[in-house]
């Protein structure tokens, strides 16, 4: 299992949630790609901690569905499944319309400054080709919208639904291509906000989704083929 190098010590009465964490980042990031083994032994060794605690964090992401637990065999990160692509961007596409559309006629100057200046920080980001940062940037944006709409409901769907895309955009956002028509279609949505115009913002939001979808699938059918291909070769 490749995890980095040197010590993850942590604090032990926090152990579980501190394992899990940084599980869920490394299997989010990449670190540990899908169909990697994971030996709860290596990682207890890794954070100076038992086994009950790395346990306890597998089995909070497999509930997530980010790794698979076969009892008396292996745990490993869990696939990529294209299926479940467009199953969790459809629904979110809904859902991020609707706070577009409450969060319309809501937003402060003070907002207003933050999304503006989030969205020249994912710019300044893209053209030094960091996508852990334009994916932050993107994430930030989404959420001032998310949580300007003002239902703990939705923000709590979202994320559930964001914490399963946020695998894909990893990959996704290392093309150009696909951050440049992210940014616009960002500026878009700011600019029908800024005008008061609910059902404008409301369709751009599920437009903008439903692109980055349909960009993802094409990118993810892509990514996993290379994957395969190793695989190919040595047979």
């Amino acid at each position: 299992m490749p995890i980095p190098e040197g010590s993850g010590i942590i604090n032990r009465k926090f152990a579980r949630q501190a394992v899990y964490e940084t599980l869920r980042d490394w299997i989010i990031t990449g670190v540990l790609e899908p169909g990697e083994k994971i030996l709860d032994q290596e990682l207890g060794e890794y954070f100076s901690v038992s086994r009950t605690p790395v346990r306890e964090a597998l089995q909070q992401l497999q509930t997530q569905k980010l790794v698979q637990i076969m009892p008396g065999r292996a745990t490993v990160v869990a696939p990529l499944d294209v299926q479940d692509i467009e199953k969790c961007y459809r629904p979110l596409a809904e859902l991020e319309a609707l706070a577009a559309e409450l969060a319309c006629g809501h937003l402060s100057e003070d907002d207003f400054f933050e999304l503006e200046y989030t969205l020249r920080q994912s710019a300044d980001a893209a053209q030094k080709d960091d996508a852990v940062t334009v994916v932050g940037c993107d994430e930030r944006f989404h959420a001032y919208i998310v949580d300007a709409a003002g239902n703990e409901y939705l923000s709590e769907l979202t994320n559930t639904l964001l914490l399963h895309i946020r695998r894909i955009k990893y990959h996704y956002f290392h093309l150009a291509s696909m951050r440049q028509a992210s940014a616009q279609q960002h500026g878009e949505i700011l600019l029908a906000l800024r005008e008061k115009d609910a059902a404008k913002s409301k369709t751009l939001m599920r437009e903008h989704w439903l692109s980055a979808m349909r960009g993802c699938l094409g990118e993810t059918v892509a990514y996993l083929r290379s994957l395969e291909e190793p695989t190919n070769a040595q047979r």
